[in-house]
């Protein structure tokens, strides 16, 4: 999947490309996207019974607005389906297929969702806060969880929750935006993992010559002040293998001696030799 591909085409627009095509099965679903989108798109507010009918009474004046390509098609789409459609009221929302198809025409017309490439951010920004606790209260009976902004003139249902927003372009139809949505979703997974990883690593790694540094200077510290020959023979060998093999880690040079030892031995070998070289600092800094 090509990320900035997806990026440059702005997910919103795909995700509402493939929702306009969504296959509806009554005309009581075809009845409350149509109503959805035409009272969204005329500007008339509200979401009361009576302004329902009143709205659907009248003829579709889709004709006089600038409307986008997508929603002209699910329109035309959604008229063929209305022939005996039942007189719409607010308890028939209770219903999950007319819930859906509500949701569906009020994202359509009001509804964005960021590029889950840049974050999880799923919004409808509605003209008034009556349809906007509608919305809220719909998506609720869906069992997810949105919160609600005054921005401006507009009131804005919002989903941030990755896993929410998948959930709801699914009861929306739209099957293959989530699955574009899930694999965005692992490959940024994978990715941070990765560089967490390189990072861990070349901190790590890091240490690992810092530490190895460190020791050095104390054996040659050790070796100028006052021979390795004059150390126990413990931290002798060790002292010696360090300097012969500069690169190992712990765990590979306690390999090299003989009998091997283990890395917890290694290192405590190496901080004796720390205490050592420390002292001899010391006593120089005391005699200066």
């Amino acid at each position: 999947m090509d990320l900035m591909r997806i990026e440059r085409d702005t997910f919103s627009r795909v995700l509402k490309d493939e929702l306009s095509r969504v296959e509806i099965t009554s005309a009581s679903q075809a009845s409350w996207e149509n109503y959805a989108i035409r009272s969204l798109l005329e500007g008339k507010g509200g979401a009361g019974e009576g302004k329902i009918q009143a709205h659907l009474e009248q003829p579709p004046s889709t004709q006089r607005l600038q409307v986008k390509p997508y929603l002209l098609r699910r329109l035309f789409y959604l008229r063929q389906k209305l022939s005996g459609a039942q007189p719409l009221r607010r308890d028939k929302l209770d219903d999950t297929q007319n819930r859906r198809s509500y949701l569906r025409g009020v994202f359509l017309v009001k509804g964005s969702l960021l590029s889950p490439v840049r974050g999880h951010h799923l919004e409808i920004a509605l003209p008034t806060e009556e349809q906007a606790l509608l919305v809220k209260k719909l998506i609720a009976d869906e069992g997810l969880k949105s919160g609600i902004i005054k921005r401006r003139s507009s009131w804005v249902v919002y989903l941030k929750d990755a896993d929410e927003i998948s959930r709801f372009l699914a009861l929306l139809g739209a099957s293959r935006s989530v699955l574009r949505y899930e694999d965005i979703r692992v490959q940024k997974t994978v990715k941070s993992s990765v560089l967490r990883q390189m990072n861990m690593d070349k901190a790590n790694l890091s240490r690992s010559v810092e530490s190895c540094v460190k020791q050095i200077e104390d054996i040659l510290l050790i070796d100028e002040e006052i021979g390795l020959k004059r150390l126990p023979k413990a931290l002798r060998e060790i002292a010696e293998a360090r300097l012969n093999n500069q690169a190992l880690t712990l765990e590979e040079l306690g390999q090299t001696l003989n009998p091997p030892i283990s890395k917890s031995a290694v290192n405590h070998r190496m901080r004796r030799i720390a205490q050592k070289a420390d002292s001899l600092r010391n006593k120089y800094k005391r005699e200066q």
